[in-house]
Formats: structure tokens, C-alpha cells, sequence
């Protein structure tokens, strides 16, 4: 018998619900535990608590002399101190991590478990039980961002809260701390909830198409699903029923929480496929790497190397020096672990500024994006509904460039280190609205209330939630009787 329309879109639905129903279970419980447990991490900001003071002078060795030794361009460059001796620190773009020391210019990789272990305990004063390593990858240090700092010592703290210490064998720096709490919350949170185990996760492009389909997946079958339930809706009324709702037992449960959930299970489905978007349909807010090169108007080696140990040494205590330029003008900023000032080497005017002047960030910007012009600067409201969110939101020292192209397209700059933060365009202040607003409640007015806003977010996952399960026993009695026919 041939299937009318209706009839195939209950087929497709039935059978795209009974392969995805668990994850979308599995979505709206982790979704839960994450908004309390988020994924482990350790801020740059604590990081550089955590330093001693750059021994200044013990530096022997000139930023020129490390730069003209790396075969690849210097994308970050930076000094600091570790095990009591000043260590200079390079990051390329497309290759790993090097560290050498500022004393004698030779590579300060770390050579083995006792250095991990040395390097752990001047991080924290807590027993260390246990050095594992060196490993590649696990769960905590899975993401790209970990990737230029391969491999890592996990060290495992004598407390507790079960502390455990990544130490990267390339530049010897603690760059992750998990506690057990986070670990096993996180296992069933956000390995769950962005389908995260390490098999997967390690190779970024294959776990990108596959959560890609999968939300997808999830958007069709709600859409399917929503437009079913009214036409069942529909259809009971026509036959005047007594009811709207034609069906018994939990079909008629999955029936009755769909009319209910169905509207904030689109959108949370929607608004989760968009934040793996990654340029598909919208721009990125990451600048391209000429737009910061252009920015910088010099190369970082070339900015490292203007500055030699006297300038350095002329400074003063800092637990780090990053190097930068900005419209070809070198600078270094320092961090004392509170404080950041901007020196060059070069031009009188920057030395011991907090911030860069306003000219200087637009100069290098017109530079960046040469066919269009810079119309205003402004600095970012504390209450800027675009960039003051829930789970993140620009340093205070932020300004905002609007360009005169057809997006009127934001270009944010941190004016204390001269750094562009992010882009946005017409797309990606939309996106705002899909992802930030729809995935998470991120409203304005509703997320100042903590309150109202956990009530609502977890009462609107928890009904996402029973409507998953009905969905879920439902496959399940599918598939089963599929099989035993």
C-alpha cells in the first residue's frame, strides 16, 4: 500500500526517535548537570598566581638570540619563571610549544617524572601521591587548545578534593587542574552532553560531523514531531473526541508532554546545532590570521627581538612578559598576578601604561581591515546584552571598533594587551540570540535573577526530560517487537 505524506513523516519520525531517543535523553539530564558542574579548567589568570617572580636578573640570553634559533615564526611569545630560573616560552601557530631557558639558551623541555613532580609541587604546596606519564591525550585535556602543549605529566595531589595537575612536558607549565567532584559529575555532564569521550573527541574533524548530523538529526525529528502532534491534534477534534489528544497509555503521555515541550524542544535543539555551526551557515568570532598579522604590523619575533635584557631588566617584578605589537609598534605587557602595564622598547609614549590609547588600536584595525573604515570606539557597557553573558563576557579594558561594511561588523580589541578578542557581525550577534538566548536563557533582566533563572531552565529541561523518556520506552517497545517479528 502506497503512503500518503503523513504517513511517511510518522515512519521517518518514529525511526529517527527510536536511533536518537537516548541522546536526547542523555542531553537534557547532562544539560542539567552542567549548569552546576561546568567542565574542568584552569584561568590564565590563576596560572599566573601560582608563578614566582621572574628572577630578572639571571636573564642572559636576548629574545633576538631565542627568536633567530626557532625555525618557525613566533605566534606568542613569553617570559616567565619556573624552578627558580627565568624561562622564555614560544608558541607557533602550526607547531608545538618551546621553551628555553632564559639563562643559558638551552631547551628547558621536561626530562622526566621527578621534573613534573618538582614543577608540581612549586605550583602547590599540597603532597603529591602520584606521577603518571608522559600521555598524549585523556579526557580533561582532549580539546585543540591543549594540543601545541603535548604531551602532559598528570600529577596526582595527596588531598581531599582529589586534585590532579597537568604539567606539559614542552614548556613545563601547569596548564589544567581537575578535582574528583568535576571528574565524575562531568562523565555523565559534558562527556555526555557534547558526545565527548576521548576515542571520539581527539580527532576534531570526524567529532565535529558527527555531532553536527546528530543535532541536525534531533532538529528534523522535533520538527517532525511538533508538526504531527498538532495534526493529531487536529484530527481529534474533527471527530469530536472529548479529547485532543487520540491516543492511549504512553503514546498519549508522549503525546500530551509533546504539545507542552515540544516548542523549547525545537529551539534547544536548534539553538545546540547552531553552536557547532563553526562557519557553516554563520561567520566565527575568531579573527583570520592575516587580519592579525596586519593588525600587528611587525611579526612577534621581530617584536621579541627589539627588546633586549636591559629594557627587560628595566621593568620591574612580573610573574610574566608577553610580547605583541600593535600597527607595527612593538610592546611588552606585564603581569604582576593583579596588575598589567604596557611597556616598548621603542616608542616612549607606551611605557607604563595600563591600557593602549584609543588611536593606536584604531590605526592598527584600519590596518587589519584595510577596505573598510573605522566609523566609532566605544567602550563596552557593563550591561551590553551582546557580550556581558551568563558564562562569559569581555575584560573591562574592551573596546568596540564598528567598520563601516554592510554588517557594521564589531571588532573587539582589549586595549591592556592590545589582543583581538572576537568579531561580530550581523550573523554572530544573531547567533547570540540563537545560542546564548534559546540554549540557555541568556536574557536580559532574566539572568540577574539567579533564582527565577534556575527555577525556569531546570524546570524547562526536566519537562524536556520526561518527554525524552516517553519517546524513550517507546523506541524501545519498537525496536523490540521489530526484532522478535
Amino acid at each position: 500500500m502506497k503512503l500518503g505524506i503523513t504517513q511517511k513523516l510518522v515512519v521517518l519520525h518514529r525511526w529517527l526517535g527510536v536511533v536518537l531517543c537516548l541522546f536526547i535523553a542523555g542531553w537534557f539530564v547532562s544539560g542539567i548537570i552542567l549548569i552546576y558542574v561546568p567542565f574542568p579548567s584552569l584561568a590564565v589568570a590563576e596560572r599566573i598566581a601560582n608563578r614566582t617572580d621572574v628572577p630578572l636578573n639571571e636573564i642572559g640570553v636576548s629574545p633576538a638570540t631565542v627568536t633567530a634559533g626557532i625555525e618557525s615564526a613566533a605566534d606568542s611569545f613569553r617570559l616567565i619563571a619556573r624552578s627558580g630560573r627565568p624561562l622564555y616560552v614560544i608558541h607557533s601557530r602550526e607547531k608545538a610549544a618551546v621553551a628555553i631557558w632564559a639563562d643559558s639558551g638551552s631547551l628547558a623541555t621536561v626530562s622526566g617524572v621527578d621534573d613534573a613532580r618538582s614543577i608540581a609541587r612549586e605550583f602547590s604546596d599540597v603532597p603529591i601521591r602520584l606521577v603518571e606519564g608522559p600521555i598524549d591525550f585523556d579526557q580533561w585535556v582532549v580539546h585543540q587548545s591543549f594540543d601545541d602543549q603535548r604531551p602532559f605529566y598528570k600529577v596526582l595531589l595527596d588531598d581531599e578534593a582529589g586534585t590532579e595537575l597537568y604539567v606539559s612536558q614542552r614548556s613545563g607549565e601547569v596548564v589544567q587542574r581537575t578535582r574528583r567532584v568535576e571528574r565524575t559529575w562531568n562523565y555523565f555532564g559534558a562527556v555526555v552532553h557534547w558526545i565527548y569521550p576521548t576515542v571520539l573527541r581527539r580527532h576534531w574533524a570526524v567529532w565535529d560531523q558527527v555531532v553536527w548530523w546528530l543535532s541536525l538529526v534531533g532538529v528534523i525529528v522535533s520538527v517532525f514531531g511538533i508538526w504531527l502532534g498538532i495534526d493529531r491534534m487536529r484530527l481529534a477534534m474533527r471527530a469530536n473526541k472529548g479529547s485532543i489528544f487520540l491516543y492511549r497509555g504512553w503514546m498519549r503521555w508522549h503525546h500530551i508532554l509533546g504539545v507542552f515541550a515540544g516548542l523549547f524542544v525545537l529551539t534547544w535543539m536548534l539553538s545546540g546545532w547552531l553552536s557547532m555551526d563553526h562557519g557553516r551557515l554563520m561567520s566565527i568570532p575568531d579573527p583570520q590570521p592575516s587580519q592579525i598579522d596586519r593588525f600587528r604590523g611587525i611579526s612577534i619575533s621581530t617584536a621579541a627581538a627589539s627588546m633586549d635584557i636591559g629594557f627587560i631588566q628595566s621593568l620591574g617584578n612580573f610573574r610574566e612578559l608577553k610580547v605583541n605589537a600593535v600597527a607595527g609598534t612593538p610592546y611588552a605587557v606585564t603581569n604582576t598576578g593583579g596588575e598589567t602595564r604596557i611597556y616598548s622598547p621603542v616608542e616612549s609614549r607606551l611605557n607604563d601604561l595600563a591600557v593602549l590609547p584609543e588611536s593606536i588600536i584604531v590605526d592598527a584595525a584600519r590596518r587589519a581591515w584595510s577596505t573598510n573604515d573605522v566609523v566609532s570606539v566605544q567602550g563596552v557597557d557593563a550591561n551590553d546584552t551582546y557580550t556581558r553573558l551568563r558564562n562569559s563576557r569581555l575584560p573591562e579594558s574592551a573596546l568596540r571598533l564598528t567598520l563601516d561594511d554592510e554588517s557594521s561588523t564589531w571588532v573587539h580589541v582589549d586595549s591592556a594587551s592590545g589582543q583581538i578578542i572576537s568579531i561580530m557581525d550581523r550573523s554572530r550577534r544573531l547567533n547570540r540570540w540563537l545560542f546564548n538566548g534559546l540554549h540557555s536563557l541568556d536574557f536580559p533582566g532574566l539572568t540577574q535573577s539567579k533564582l527565577l533563572w534556575n527555577l525556569l531552565i531546570v524546570s524547562l529541561l526536566c519537562l524536556g526530560l520526561a518527554f525524552s523518556i516517553t519517546g524513550v520506552y517507546l523506541g524501545y517497545r519498537r525496536a523490540r517487537r521489530k526484532l522478535q517479528s
